[in-house]
């Protein structure tokens, strides 16, 4: 059986480039305050265990050895990872405090942040928040806010992404345009094909922000998948022009369940086909690398995961 290799002692990593700063076995040891016998030892048990010279010694002097400059190359980057380990851990456990940048597109602000912003703000104290409206072209091109969130996902973004959710769609109406197709003779809609001659509206906008062909409807009801291609009277850029549409009775629109509620309950909008829905619509985060420990960053996303869950879940 082989022998396993003694492991690595950090002291003695310590030791050694302290040693090879300070270019002298009595100034590493002050600087360290220890005996010099100490540095002495730690650095004779570093070349034991290695079987190999790292320093050179003369009464006056010291140098690296060829294997020694070698060393303490590697010995520094795994000194400077202990400490990115120490300081992440501190990060770990401090409050989070500060300002917090926010980018989102308009809809999920007014339907899904603005709600829950009052009780992040009194769960942590020591936080502000600024929040901006975000499109797809300001995601592709910029890094600056400190989160991100993005229905879908973005590919070559170049920043960590994590799941909050799955946002529920459903087809709704008014109840102004229902009535008004209904004294047209149009048929009530109780199957994905009654939707064929209704007036739709599509919502979403191209990488370039041209309307996107929103044409096909995809619906769902368990394992039956039926696709309708509807009459797309109009073509917006943003779910929530769809929303108000819907509710001034110019046609189907295709909504968030949590953005139509408040309506369905108010009487402004009536869910049709409530057996069928489109695939959910995942909602991500995204954040710079070098935020992955931030505090804020994390609890913000901690609280959006718990509050999302419950919402969508």
């Amino acid at each position: 059986m082989t022998s396993r290799p003694p492991m690595t002692d950090l002291n003695e990593l310590q030791v050694f480039v302290q040693l090879s700063k300070a270019q002298s076995f009595t100034r590493a040891a002050r600087k360290m305050g220890v005996p010099k016998s100490s540095v002495s030892r730690a650095i004779g048990r570093l070349e034991t265990r290695l079987g190999v010279r790292l320093v050179e010694r003369t009464t006056r002097s010291m140098a690296l050895t060829e294997a020694g400059a070698l060393y303490l190359n590697h010995c520094q980057r795994v000194m400077e990872e202990a400490e990115q380990a120490d300081l992440a851990m501190g990060a770990l456990l401090a409050k989070p405090r500060g300002r917090l940048w926010v980018a989102a597109p308009l809809p999920f602000i007014r339907f899904e942040l603005v709600p829950l912003l009052g009780e992040f703000l009194a769960e942590y104290p020591d936080l502000c928040v600024s929040v901006e409206a975000l499109s797809v072209e300001k995601v592709s091109r910029e890094g600056t806010p400190d989160v991100m969130i993005w229905p879908g996902s973005l590919q070559d973004s170049g920043l960590l992404m994590k799941p909050l959710a799955e946002i529920r769609l459903g087809a709704y109406a008014s109840p102004l345009y229902l009535e008004r197709v209904a004294a047209a003779g149009v048929l009530p809609i109780t199957v994905p094909a009654d939707l064929l001659g209704h007036s739709c509206i599509a919502s979403g906008c191209g990488t370039h922000g041209e309307p996107m062909d929103n044409a096909v409807w995809r619906l769902r009801r368990g394992a039956d998948v039926k696709e309708v291609r509807v009459e797309v009277r109009i073509a917006v850029p943003d779910p929530s022009i769809t929303h108000q549409l819907a509710v001034a009775g110019v046609g189907i629109g295709m909504l968030g369940h949590s953005m139509a509620r408040a309506d369905v309950k108010a009487g402004r909008l009536v869910r049709l086909l409530p057996e069928w829905e489109p695939e959910p619509m995942p909602l991500h985060a995204l954040y710079p690398t070098r935020l992955s420990s931030s505090p804020k960053v994390r609890a913000f996303l901690d609280f959006l995961r718990i509050r999302m869950g419950k919402k969508f879940g």
